[in-house]
Parts: structure tokens; sequence; C-alpha cells
């Protein structure tokens, strides 16, 4: 860990928070790179980690502290919203576009999903989530929301089970939008979560236009389950990333394809 200039001069609070963050990065903290990076003695160090170990982050060990496993979850879910996010908000950008004010929309726990839910804030919409993330996002908007109940999972900020399942079944949107952890031809688009991939796809069973939301990284990636077929979607948007081959193998089986310039954004 190399030292910033500046660092020495952070309040506790600010300086507690960036100890914070590179315990979601590294996992493993050691006190005496701590003090090194930010200037302070070894006690000061001491001092901060007593603090977050008191608020549940981390679990102080013989010279230094570890990430506890309640904060992986957010490291899982910090990670992915930083990933790939030009690409993401260029994909959600055109995915706004395909949405028409009086629109029943649909929209997975994913956060290129947050990323839409965010651009239609401000319109004559009615956005249906199971996600608590665009809930919360959207609690202050000028669209309509229903979110949908059942167990929540934390590790994705999503609800999943019999009552979402129950739920989904009862509704009818005209466009659903979601994302998945990886995309195979022809197996099609797949996640890691069993109990996700069941809402997901009752999500896209409920809607009367389907499109799917997937930077290029996600092609070529296996995950355990499918949720739909390649040819599933009405519309499949990714960046100008994806591959040529990838873009012609999707529309061979009946996509329609969507490539939006990240720069353009």
């Amino acid at each position: 860990m190399s030292r910033v200039n500046g660092d020495a001069r952070l309040l506790p609070s600010e300086r507690q928070r960036r100890i914070r963050q590179l315990a979601l990065e590294h996992g493993v903290l050691r006190v005496s790179e701590l003090a090194e990076r930010f200037g302070v003695s070894e006690m000061t160090i001491r001092r901060d980690l007593d603090t977050l170990e008191q608020h549940g982050h981390v679990e102080k060990t013989f010279g230094g502290a570890v990430l506890v496993e309640q904060s992986a979850h957010e490291l899982n879910y910090q990670i992915r919203l930083e990933q790939q996010r030009p690409q993401k908000d260029a994909i959600a950008a055109f995915a706004a576009s395909l949405v028409a004010d009086g629109d029943t929309v649909a929209i997975d726990a994913s956060t290129t999903g947050l990323a839409l839910a965010t651009r239609l804030a401000m319109r004559r919409v009615t956005v249906v989530t199971n996600s608590i993330d665009i809930a919360h996002q959207l609690r202050s908007a000028e669209c309509d929301l229903i979110m949908i109940g059942g167990f929540l999972r934390q590790a994705a900020g999503s609800f999943v089970g019999p009552l979402a399942l129950e739920a989904l079944k009862s509704i009818r949107v005209d466009h659903a939008f979601f994302s998945s952890k990886g995309v195979l031809i022809p197996d099609g688009f797949l996640d890691s979560d069993l109990s996700e991939i069941e809402v997901k796809r009752q999500l896209l069973a409920s809607a009367a236009r389907v499109t799917a939301l997937v930077d290029a990284s996600k092609f070529g990636k296996r995950a355990l389950g499918r949720i739909a077929g390649v040819g599933d979607p009405t519309t499949v948007v990714t960046d100008d990333a994806v591959d040529a081959s990838v873009v012609d193998a999707l529309r061979e089986h009946g996509a329609t394809v969507r490539v939006v310039s990240v720069e353009a954004a």
C-alpha cells in the first residue's frame, strides 16, 4: 500500500472510511502497512481498527485485521457496481429509450438494472422490481413503483423464493429488462444463484417484450443455471466491445441485437 499525499491530514472518520475500503479491496490488513500508508502511528491505526470492529466491518487479528463475512457481501456488490460502469451506463441509456411513457416495466436485481431504473426515475412509467437498491433509488421518484417481496437474498439485495414467484405470476408488464452473470452460445443467459434464476424466469414470463442488458464482458462466461435461451429475449443490448462473431451468432438465434457506443453515451 503506497502512501498518498495528504493522508496524514485526514479526519479519523475519513481515514476509517478509507481503511474499510482497503479491507473490502484486499481482505487482509496489516497495522504497519496502514500506519505507513496514512502517515500516522500504529497506535492510531489500532484505534481505527477498534472502531471498525465495533461496527462489524473488520475483525482484529495479531498485527492487523481481516474483512468479516458480512462485509464480504458488500464487497461483491460494490465491485459489481463499479465493474464495466461506463458500459452499463451506455446500455442503460439505450434501454431507457425503449420505454414509452405509460409503460409498466419489470427490472431485475442487477447493477445494470439499477442504472436503467435511475434513468426512468422521472418518467411517467411503472417499475416492478424485486431489488431493494432499485426501490431505494426510486423511493422519491416521479415514476410509480411496485416492490416484489419475499425472502431477502442479502448478497444481491433481492427478494426471491415462493412469495416473490407468486407475486410475479399475478403481474403482466409491457417490458422486462434483465441481466446475467454470463452468456454462452448456444446455451443462453446464465446466472449463479438458482433462487435468483427462478425469479428472473418468472419476471420474463410476465412480459410482452424482453430485453437482455449485458455488457461485452459477459459473453463467454459460464454460470450455474440458465435464465433464458439465446433467442428468448426480444432484444439484446450490449456495448461496442462485443465481438462481431457474437453479434452474428445472437442474430442467427433470432435475437435483435443493439450495440451501443460507450464513448457516445
